[in-house]
């Protein structure tokens, strides 16, 4: 199944934030998102849920039209995993019980099973020993990979991360990397929106520079790290001292 962006177009007032976006998703693939800041990277994968309606094109997720009036928003963002900067965790509930209420309220299941799935979730990202935990007492990257459980656990189509390390020290951002390294190797459809190029080299399938609501540049990593055309991108890579 595909998922496509099709001249997507977005303004801020008079800004300009998605200026004619239009690229595919592959099912089983990774497609990060580069770019510098203000150049609409957020603002692309929040559209795919709704955070930020758009003003013109359309997003598909397989055969569903984001945009759509007729489209049911909750259950649209149950088929799409949505791991954000801040984690978003509630912080009066554990670790577990941010996994078991979508899975009790939306999902609509027994107590005892979304237990269970929480838990299964919670080992899969290796944190089955803070099941019990507040999000207060967990490290960054351990409240990151929480939020990917709790995402995870929705059995979702697709997921979307939202510089999921840029709040956290190298160390921690390492912890979440590898969870997401896993789920790529498991044939997760994924859109990462991030700064880590040596994740982008080794893990995505594609990758797409923006630049100023484009996508300026697109393709396997060797070539856009390889051999870059656009000018922006060469001047983003050479900033970085990655190429």
């Amino acid at each position: 199944m595909l998922h496509f962006f099709e001249n997507v177009e977005k303004w801020f007032g008079s800004l300009h934030v998605l200026a004619g976006v239009s690229g595919e998703v592959k099912r089983g693939e990774v497609t990060v998102v580069l770019g510098p800041s203000g150049s609409g990277k957020s603002t692309l994968i929040r559209a795919v849920t709704r955070l930020e309606p758009i003003q013109r094109g359309r997003i598909l997720i397989g055969d569903v039209d984001v945009a759509s009036r007729n489209v049911k928003i909750n259950r649209l963002r149950q088929r799409i995993g949505f791991v954000f900067q801040a984690y978003n965790l509630f912080p009066h509930l554990t670790a577990l019980g941010n996994i078991t209420l979508g899975l009790e309220r939306l999902r609509r299941i027994p107590r005892a099973e979304a237990k269970e799935r929480a838990i299964q979730e919670l080992a899969r990202v290796g944190l089955a020993d803070k099941a019990d935990t507040l999000p207060a007492k967990l490290s960054g990257g351990q409240r990151q990979r929480v939020a990917i459980a709790r995402a995870l656990a929705m059995d979702p189509e697709i997921m979307l991360f939202d510089q999921p390390t840029s709040a956290l020290d190298p160390e921690k951002g390492g912890e979440v990397l590898q969870v997401m390294k896993t789920l790529a190797k498991s044939g997760m459809t994924m859109i990462v929106v991030t700064h880590e190029k040596g994740f982008a080299r080794e893990v995505a399938d594609t990758v797409w520079f923006m630049d100023e609501g484009k996508i300026a540049e697109s393709g396997a990593p060797g070539l856009v790290f390889g051999a870059p055309e656009h000018p922006r991108l060469k001047q983003f890579l050479a900033r970085d001292g990655d190429h």
